[in-house]
């Protein structure tokens, strides 16, 4: 496989969903983990609208937690996005060796290996590790290298029985979808639409609410549309989240014009949804060709510092493009 078809492949194939629920599990019991989940929401939007060089340093800035194989694919593939196979192999490099040699990563190693760069890479990425180690040696009670190794690989291991264990959970509840239908001897995508509609007229305003939010996490952006409609748009307490997220369902569904963000902006002033809508209105008038976007991209530029804010100086000044959704 080349290079450039390995990088889409794992964009276009590892479940980020997976990965998000992971890391927002991890971060109920451990709260180093909860930064890293904010920021894999955030990284996982910059991937998709084609921002792969902000992505990239985003995950840069992460210190050496463990995480799943899926999530060291995913990065590898957005550096493959953002730099090519110079700067895949830079993040490499730095992996633990533990990591390098896992199961899942065999097809980026394949890649690497056979580049002399890369071996001299991995040569100093070793001798890093092995003055670490002399520094414990030279401690009252030494502790040998194999000892640290087998804990990484421990580590890893647990890490992988829990993504595995997500991945089990989801194929329970998508194989306890079609028997459900049967039971009820209705077409699929008939029952569909009839469930979506009845849960935004009988559940309240936040339970519609949260059901919308997680449908739009899943990118079942038909059911999170079907279900922000009445109530939970005109209720108090919903009604600007709502808003939010039926801007999103809507526009990855081609259903939003450019006055809908504009009137998010003018109906929630103080939003702090206001650069995402932001940067979703200039993506709309630049696809449609409505619109002035970089006006709307100088007024995001002047949002409090945020990846979009960010982002949207980078396509003014020239560095970046402005990509699709």
């Amino acid at each position: 496989m080349k290079f450039s078809a390995l990088v889409q492949s794992e964009l276009e194939t590892i479940n980020t969903t997976q990965i998000a629920d992971w890391l927002t599990k991890k971060s109920q019991t451990e709260r180093e983990y909860k930064r890293l989940s904010e920021d894999f929401k955030a990284i996982v939007i910059m991937q998709e609208a084609g921002f792969y060089e902000q992505a990239d340093t985003r995950f840069s800035q992460w210190k050496n937690k463990g995480i799943p194989a899926e999530l060291q694919r995913y990065r590898l593939a957005i550096a493959g996005k953002a730099g090519g196979k110079r700067l895949v192999k830079k993040r490499f490099a730095v992996l633990p060796a533990a990591v390098q040699n896992h199961p899942q990563l065999k097809p980026w190693k394949k890649q690497l290996q056979s580049n002399p760069w890369m071996l001299g890479g991995l040569l100093v990425a070793g001798l890093a590790v092995l003055g670490l180690f002399q520094l414990d040696f030279s401690q009252p009670e030494e502790v040998p290298v194999v000892t640290n190794q087998e804990n990484v690989e421990q580590k890893l291991a647990s890490l992988e029985k829990e993504v595995e264990q997500l991945k089990e959970k989801n194929e329970q509840l998508t194989e306890q979808a079609p028997a459900k239908s049967k039971e009820t001897a209705k077409p699929k995508d008939t029952m569909k639409p009839k469930a979506t509609t009845d849960a935004a007229k009988t559940l309240s305003p936040e339970e519609t609410l949260k059901q919308a939010i997680a449908a739009t996490q899943k990118k079942d952006y038909k059911s999170a549309n079907r279900l922000l409609t009445g109530k939970v748009l005109a209720d108090k307490t919903t009604k600007g989240m709502a808003r939010f997220y039926k801007l999103i369902a809507a526009g990855k569904l081609g259903e939003t014009k450019q006055t809908d963000y504009v009137a998010y902006r003018e109906d929630f002033p103080d939003s702090g949804y206001m650069s995402d809508v932001l940067w979703m209105q200039a993506v709309y008038e630049q696809k449609n060709k409505v619109g002035n976007y970089k006006a709307t991209l100088e007024e995001l530029a002047k949002q409090p510092d945020n990846e979009w804010s960010y982002a949207a100086q980078a396509i003014l000044d020239g560095k970046s493009t402005l990509g699709e959704e």
